[in-house]
């Protein structure tokens, strides 16, 4: 199987502050809506893990990673990054994942 024909997940983990979060989860509730409508996005989840309130997962697959690449080039996604600079603790941290 090509890369072109590789489904391609990632997780990343999103560490909201404390102070800013609702205006966190609605940057990033925007970024996913706006996500879902491309073509090369099968499912984008935001989650909360039940032991760590504090901290985010948004579960990704899209249908290849040039996919993910192009979803990546979208203006909503690179305006998006630049503002939740500034409502995260910390860099979100990507995992990327190969269908098997």
């Amino acid at each position: 199987m090509s890369d072109e024909e590789r489904a391609f997940f990632l997780v990343v983990t999103i560490r909201p502050r404390p102070d800013r979060m609702r205006e966190a989860e609605e940057q990033l509730q925007s970024m996913r809506r706006n996500s879902l409508t491309e073509p090369g996005c099968v499912f984008m989840h935001l989650v909360q893990p039940q032991d760590d309130p504090d901290t985010w997962v948004m579960l990704e697959m899209f249908r290849s990673r040039a996919a993910w690449d192009e979803h990546m080039r979208q203006p909503y996604n690179v305006d998006g990054n630049v503002i939740l600079e500034d409502l995260l603790r910390e860099p979100s941290e990507l995992r990327f994942f190969d269908e098997r």
